[in-house]
């Protein structure tokens, strides 16, 4: 998506945005974003990278970038808040160009258990996205509005149904101290949760 602003605080040149947000689908939190920035009247591109905080990143590692199967690009984190942390280089033209006719970045972060993740930003439709016209930015708010109510009805969902999954099995146990009725079976208790049964980060989806 383009987005495109022009005012004071840009010092009344036009600042375009082509930006991919990486969303966990259920929840509709920002789990990654890659933006390419540019200018009115300078020659010159920035990356913007954005990881949110969830994670417990290991701050001094950074973040690193590969473009399909180029050699990764180290960067440091530039600023971090309470949501995210963000990192930024200065295109040169020839990665600028490998963004153009390339298909995928990824954007790979550590977090405090030493585990390395990975999360996808499609190239596909970049050059297109950067030469076009941009997107009406009221428009783009109002269906970004409408995605992430979605998404939060979709979390609410999610939430009683555990709820009441839950409820259920109570109901099915028998009371502390009382002796099972005969010929009634008696629910085995459920294995214990290990590590290896954590579940990984949801794939982000493309708002």
């Amino acid at each position: 998506m383009k987005l495109c602003t022009k005012n004071e605080q840009t010092g009344n040149k036009q600042l375009c945005l082509v930006r991919h947000e990486g969303l966990d689908p259920n929840t509709g939190t920002v789990l990654a974003t890659a933006a390419v920035r540019s200018i009115e009247g300078e020659d010159k591109q920035n990356l913007l990278i954005g990881v949110s905080t969830a994670y417990s990143l290991v701050i001094p590692v950074g973040v690193q970038i590969e473009i399909d199967d180029s050699e990764p690009i180290s960067l440091q984190y530039a600023v971090c808040s309470s949501t995210d942390c963000q990192a930024q280089m200065e295109l040169t033209k020839e990665i600028f160009d490998k963004m153009r006719n390339g298909k995928q970045i990824i954007v790979a972060v550590m977090n405090m258990q030493q585990k390395t993740m990975g999360f996808p930003v499609p190239l596909t439709g970049f050059g297109k996205a950067y030469d076009g016209p941009p997107a009406d930015n009221a428009k783009y708010e109002e269906a970004r509005r409408q995605m992430m109510e979605k998404s939060r009805q979709r979390q609410i969902e999610l939430a009683n149904k555990v709820a009441e999954q839950k409820k259920e099995q109570g109901a099915e146990q028998p009371q502390a101290g009382a002796t099972p009725q005969a010929g009634a079976q008696v629910p085995a208790q459920p294995p214990a949760y290990t590590t290896a049964q954590k579940k990984k980060p949801a794939t982000p989806a493309t708002p």
